[in-house]
């Protein structure tokens, strides 16, 4: 996992122990600074854990000199990437759940509903978020809608962008407005462009996340 990508979440040192010693089971080899990305460290922290690490006899060198050297995880060493797994494997599970429960009502919203398949209408965070959440749960995503010209024809989280004038309204498929700033604005292009199953991704100011079905 590379912790770049994340900015909530704060690594604490066991899942900065566990990223290090997976990443040196992975390649023995790996550079000072991809250890210090996929730890969320700077690079000069490395070398206090790897040095932890031989004091404790979870790694040890192997090679002749310098250019040929490389760390490799003792018996110890893989017990310990085994248990850090497992509390991690542990929380995550937590975590994901409670996730979930977030999305809770947007999710019984879309299974309860007659729609098989749905466009995001929004190529942004939110429309990445939703297209995240939607696809772990097995909710047919035909791709994103968005009126930038720029985006259109490409793909976004590994999905077509369509412009609107391209999305045929069908009574299966439905169009979920994921943006916030201009959510009325894509609702009033939607409904323009005959896209009558209109639905809106919404967070009030009590955090409550919900569909709002569009009439």
């Amino acid at each position: 996992m590379d912790l770049s990508e994340f900015s909530f979440f704060n690594p604490s040192p066991n899942f900065r122990e566990m990223s290090i010693l997976k990443a040196l089971t992975e390649s023995s080899s790996v550079s000072q600074e991809r250890l210090a990305r996929i730890a969320g460290i700077v690079p000069s922290m490395v070398n206090k854990y790897i040095r932890d690490f031989e004091d404790s006899e979870l790694i040890q060198k192997e090679g002749e000199n310098r250019r040929n050297m490389k760390y490799v995880l003792t018996e110890a060493g893989k017990f310990r990437l085994q248990y850090l797994t497992i509390l991690y494997l542990k929380e995550a599970a937590k975590l994901y759940t409670e996730s979930r429960d977030i999305f809770g009502e947007v999710l019984d919203t879309i299974k309860g509903s007659d729609h098989e398949s749905f466009y995001l209408y929004g190529a942004g965070i939110i429309g990445g978020i939703l297209a995240d959440v939607l696809r772990t749960e097995g909710i047919k995503i035909v791709g994103f809608i968005d009126d930038s010209a720029a985006k259109q024809n490409g793909t976004f989280h590994d999905l077509h962008v369509f412009s609107p004038e391209k999305v045929d309204g069908r009574d299966d498929t439905a169009v979920i407005v994921a943006s916030f700033r201009h959510a009325n604005h894509i609702v009033k292009n939607a409904k323009d462009r005959g896209l009558d199953n209109v639905m809106v991704f919404t967070i009030s100011k009590l955090g409550k996340v919900e569909l709002e079905q569009i009439e």
